[in-house]
């Protein structure tokens, strides 16, 4: 793609970066309307730097060091592609409607068509024929009402103020016959795939995943499970405030569907979370929903190869002399704590339902699991039970590799060694602000990403910045939260990431 809808793209990040009429509802809905009136995706871009999203996303960006060198850069950026095109002059003029960018079909995200469409309706519609004239793009014809174009391999076309971009001429006469009938996509269904979701917000998604799963036939599988069956739009947004990123998301979902339905276990009461440096924690409520979710979708999709794993249970009950139903699984109804460090560490604080009963188990089970690990295909697996008041046993191969489990005051603790062990052991889980459902996530984002940057920037082609710089760029990050609950009628979430 060339310089035209290159300068589309950069103005969209320098926006987006905080750089810095015609109704915003109606422009959206024009730009809405190149697409069909059964897109399965389409996503809207707030391009208003004048609006409080724009205000508040620069409180934001101001917060970190260089913000102003990254703007200026990006700038001399847009200018070098663009042949010397003003920002402020010719392109920002341009902004202050959402550009859209959706699916003219299915296969667009499903398969490989990349039948995309984007649009946009500019503010003034005399600074947009002046920067399209100033890319000197190649006029290709007319197809309702607008003048088509072509830029290197780019093809876009104007009608009036609405500008529309398309992967190639057919597809774009498609985009222009759509917005120019009646037959298609529209601010209402847009806004219908959204509810319940903040308004306003800086970018807006939509997808109709009923309509992207009948269109995979290797979703055939998944749509026998009742809850991927029940699943209709899908709509999430990233928010903008002033000291914070909000990512909010719902899923639809319609049927005769009950609470053993749904993926996680329903209700407002939301489990605390493990908080320990540069790891992420996760609390779930009633872990044993999920195993149970798990065990129907495996029945729904494979019956025999269900069948087999439940012959297999049967088999390790007799052997064990436990079952794995009653004495395990059911014991986790309660609140589970997990904390998942970078370096593959990890730790898991399961409140128990009957805490002794738990521990008898363990007793029966411990001697045999070094023989089910080896099986399993770990190798060689040594196991040391606990002597002179000491709660932990642990599995452990030769390399070093070990788990160390127990119950510790009520509650099952496991992790990948002894010191985390007994840290979980004595851990105070503590709420997630502002949390609700059953799933909760909670992470110090400034020390997740310094470990992120030290440890893996090298591999994920980021300048090696120091100790020192790494510092500076993630010293404005605070905590990062979030939660997910469901309903019968929905599955929704937020996640929030603090910028101090």
């Amino acid at each position: 793609m060339r310089r035209f809808l290159s300068v589309i793209l950069l103005l969209s990040v320098l926006a987006l970066t905080g750089c810095g009429g015609d109704d915003s509802g109606s422009a959206l809905d024009s730009a809405l309307s190149v697409l069909p009136k059964d897109t399965p995706f389409a996503v809207a871009v707030d391009t208003d730097l004048d609006g409080d999203q724009f205000k508040a996303l620069d409180k934001l960006v101001e917060k970190f060091p260089f913000n102003g060198q990254i703007k200026e850069s990006l700038r001399r950026e847009l200018e070098q592609s663009s042949g010397g095109l003003d920002f402020d002059k010719d392109v920002k003029p341009v902004l202050g409607n959402p550009l859209v960018v959706g699916a003219a079909s299915a296969d667009a995200i499903t398969g490989d068509s990349g039948d995309i469409v984007a649009a946009v309706r500019a503010k003034d519609k005399d600074k947009l024929d002046d920067l399209v004239s100033s890319q000197k793009p190649q006029k290709t014809g007319e197809a309702s009402g607008a003048t088509l174009y072509q830029d290197g391999d780019t093809v876009f076309a104007v009608k009036d103020d609405l500008v529309v971009f398309a992967n190639d001429d057919a597809q774009l006469k498609s985009a222009l016959e759509r917005a120019d009938g009646d037959d298609h996509f529209d601010e209402d269904s847009f806004d219908e795939g959204l509810s319940g979701l903040p308004d306003g917000a800086l970018v807006r998604i939509y997808a109709d995943v009923e309509a992207l799963l009948k269109s995979d036939p290797g979703s055939a599988d998944a749509r026998r499970i009742r809850w991927i069956a029940a699943l209709r739009q899908v709509g999430a947004t990233v928010t903008a405030k002033d000291d914070a990123l909000d990512v909010d998301f719902r899923a639809h979902t319609e049927g005769d569907l009950s609470d053993d339905d749904l993926p996680i276990a329903s209700g407002d009461e939301a489990p605390p979370v493990v908080k320990r440096s540069g790891e992420i924690g996760v609390g779930i409520r009633d872990l044993a929903h999920i195993v149970h979710f798990a065990e129907n979708a495996g029945q729904s999709i494979d019956p025999s190869g269900f069948g087999d794993y439940e012959q297999a249970k049967k088999t390790i009950d007799r052997q064990l002399g436990v079952s794995l139903d009653n004495d395990l699984i059911a014991q986790l109804t309660g609140n589970v704590s997990a904390s998942v460090a970078l370096d593959d560490g990890f730790g898991v604080r399961a409140d128990l339902k009957d805490p002794r009963e738990f521990e008898r188990t363990l007793a029966k089970v411990a001697d045999v699991l070094p023989s089910f690990a080896e099986g399993a295909g770990f190798g060689p697996v040594g196991l040391s039970k606990p002597k002179g008041g000491q709660k932990f046993y642990a599995l452990a191969q030769p390399d070093g590799d070990a788990v160390v489990f127990g119950v510790v005051d009520d509650a099952l603790v496991v992790a990948n060694d002894p010191k985390r062990a007994a840290a979980l052991a004595t851990a105070e889980p503590a709420d997630v602000p502002g949390a609700t459902g059953s799933v909760t996530v909670s992470a110090d984002a400034e020390q997740l990403v310094t470990r992120i940057l030290t440890q893996f920037g090298s591999a994920l082609g980021i300048t090696d910045f120091g100790s020192l710089g790494v510092g500076l760029f993630t010293r404005p990050l605070g905590d990062l939260d979030g939660w997910m609950s469901a309903s019968p009628d929905e599955l929704r979430g937020k996640l929030t990431l603090a910028v101090e």
